[in-house]
């Protein structure tokens, strides 16, 4: 992050191999001092609504490190769920509903 940004958050259009199985389409930090703010909940579900037209899938892929439970919770309260997990990693996804007019044009 540069300094004077609280948090970052990430859209990835495209998954190659190894991001579909890791990292998935969103990564987002919030700084030390910020966290417990609300802000990577509300900064998730505005990235969630820019990519529901950057994506071609239809849901989200998202990963979580398993000592991270407050990023799970964001993640959570976006309305990921935990689709596979293995000794370090949560690998959540997030449902979207794309809009009529986005289903029309593909």
């Amino acid at each position: 992050m540069k300094k004077g940004q609280e948090g970052l958050f990430r859209v990835r259009h495209y998954l190659n191999d190894a991001l579909r199985s890791g990292g998935g389409h969103i990564g987002y930090g919030i700084r030390d001092k910020y966290r417990g703010r609300g802000y990577a909940t509300k900064g998730l579900a505005l990235t969630i609504e820019k990519a529901r037209d950057l994506v071609a899938e239809d849901e989200l892929y998202l990963s979580v490190h398993k000592d991270n439970p407050a990023s799970l919770r964001v993640q959570e309260k976006n309305g990921a769920y935990i689709h596979h997990s293995d000794e370090k990693e949560y690998y959540t996804r997030i449902p979207l509903e794309k809009t009529l007019e986005k289903s029309t044009k593909d």
